[in-house]
């Protein structure tokens, strides 16, 4: 069998892997991705000294004061590889639809897999061990309680938590399908713009929500996965569940660019590589991707577990 070093990238292959795109993946809007040279180094987060107000009084003839303009050191980012591989056999080639692009299918197949797995991924940071700044809601607490519940006064309170924390409003708002379809039906959010133009709307969108909770954005991830092994009966349920997020992103990341979290992404993302096996009359698509998944600044979040019921 080949080795790794003999692989060579299939690059018409690697573009579609690297152009594969599913709405419902959202994993790099919770984490912006930054392309690093190196699979493992440093990253930065600027000190709380940068919001300190300096003594800039200058006289004629003085010098400035001369400050330190302080990054502080946080951690080390690690991308690790994570790879799936497929079989085409001759035989499947023989038989298949005139026209039938099998290459691709299978590329794309494989590539929404690693992609599902970084999803999975992703949500199991979200975790308040993570997260310092957390609530479990739970019984009226709960934003499905539509009767005891006040999610934007909650949200607004929250801003001001991560405001303190970091000297940087949150401008992001991540809400899971279940936790995003209680809101937009929630009454007091309905109460707010019934008298707006977002009140003569069917239902409310996340553009819409990012408006009345006053974030940049709305991110609804609508990822499915199945937790059934292979042979037992399907059994599916939403990735990130029914937490919700607050939290800021730049609009710009980068290695020295303060953020929640960053993944970090070596050798431009998606490798395919293709390669025959004539010991199973076959050949083999193998998708390959380096990453790391990481929160650069915890206090940069407040995460509520069980929003909803």
């Amino acid at each position: 069998m080949p080795t790794l070093d003999t692989l060579h990238v299939d690059e018409a292959l690697t573009n579609i892997s690297v152009a594969y795109r599913n709405e419902a993946f959202v994993a790099e809007q919770l984490l912006p991705v930054v392309p690093v040279q190196k699979r493992r180094d440093i990253y930065f987060k600027f000190s709380k000294q940068h919001f300190l107000a300096e003594d800039d009084t200058y006289y004629p003839g003085s010098h400035a004061k001369r400050i330190e303009v302080d990054l502080e050191k946080r951690g080390y980012y690690d991308c690790h590889g994570h790879a799936l591989e497929a079989i085409i056999p001759d035989e499947f080639r023989e038989n298949a639809d005139p026209g039938a692009q099998i290459d691709i299918e299978f590329t794309e197949k494989l590539t929404q897999k690693i992609a599902l797995k970084q999803e999975v991924n992703a949500n199991a940071l979200l975790a308040a061990a993570n997260v310092p700044n957390n609530t479990t809601l739970s019984g009226t607490s709960q934003w499905s309680d539509y009767t005891n519940s006040d999610p934007v006064t909650v949200v607004d309170q929250a801003k001001e938590t991560i405001q303190q924390l970091i000297g940087v409003v949150p401008n992001s708002l991540f809400l899971p399908r279940p936790v995003f379809r209680t809101l937009r039906n929630h009454p007091r959010i309905i109460d707010r713009v019934k008298y707006t133009g977002l009140g003569a709307r069917k239902a409310l969108t996340g553009d819409d929500l990012a408006e009345v909770f006053e974030v940049d954005r709305v991110v609804v991830p609508q990822v499915i996965q199945s937790t059934a092994h292979i042979g037992q009966a399907d059994t599916l349920s939403y990735v990130y569940g029914k937490l919700a997020l607050l939290f800021y992103v730049p609009k710009s990341p980068g290695l020295r660019t303060p953020s929640f979290g960053y993944t970090f992404v070596w050798k431009t993302g998606y490798q395919v590589k293709r390669y025959r096996e004539e010991g199973t009359d076959a050949d083999i698509i193998k998708v390959k991707k380096w990453y790391d998944l990481k929160i650069v600044e915890s206090n940069a979040a407040y995460l509520w577990l069980s929003a909803v019921a």
